[in-house]
């Protein structure tokens, strides 16, 4: 009786489990391992403009790559899911970047982010986190150098502070190998 009472009661919570909907996975994790994703905060239309440019060349000059730009709300959430490695690549201001770095500010909650630049884009940054692929940021910043807006101007930083996000190795790798080739 107390067998049967068991694998009823196993049944139940498997069934409601079933029921409800949830999946037993993160979905943004399993989007990121088909694609790499470029996530961005909604306020921000110079990242959003910047998430589809970049998406777009990565997905053109990367093979497999299949890049997409996604927004989420703030860019507090974008560095939530950094941080939870739920997805790869942002793009956000160098103020929220250097904010993130030390856990200051907006994401003072949440401490200091090992935040890297992959691109410095003008007053924008691609970061990724310092655990990202060196591979994958190799071929990011390979793919992204002398990025120009389809009017042929390039991201200019004006006035904004200056970064305080160290080089990812992947750019630093990308770097070195085009000064090597260069001799610049």
């Amino acid at each position: 009786m107390r067998r049967r009472t068991l694998l009823q009661a196993g049944l139940a919570v498997s069934g409601a489990a079933l029921l409800s909907g949830h999946m037993p996975y993160r979905p943004w994790y399993v989007f990121e391992a088909k694609q790499w994703v470029i996530i961005f905060a909604d306020g921000d239309a110079e990242a959003s403009r910047l998430g589809a440019a970049v998406s777009n060349l990565l997905a053109a000059r990367v093979p497999g790559s299949r890049a997409a730009a996604m927004s989420v709300e703030t860019a507090r959430d974008v560095m939530q899911l950094l941080r939870s490695r739920d997805v790869g690549l942002a793009i956000v201001t160098i103020d929220a970047a250097n904010q993130a770095l030390v856990g200051s500010g907006a994401f003072a909650p949440d401490g200091p982010l090992p935040l890297r630049t992959v691109v410095p884009f003008g007053p924008h940054l691609l970061v990724a986190l310092d655990s990202y692929s060196t591979d994958k940021a190799a071929r990011i910043a390979a793919a992204l150098a002398g990025f120009r807006w389809q009017d042929g101007s390039v991201p200019t930083r004006g006035s904004k502070p200056q970064s305080r996000v160290p080089l990812h190795p992947g750019a630093i790798r990308y770097k070195q190998a085009r000064e090597s080739k260069t001799g610049q």
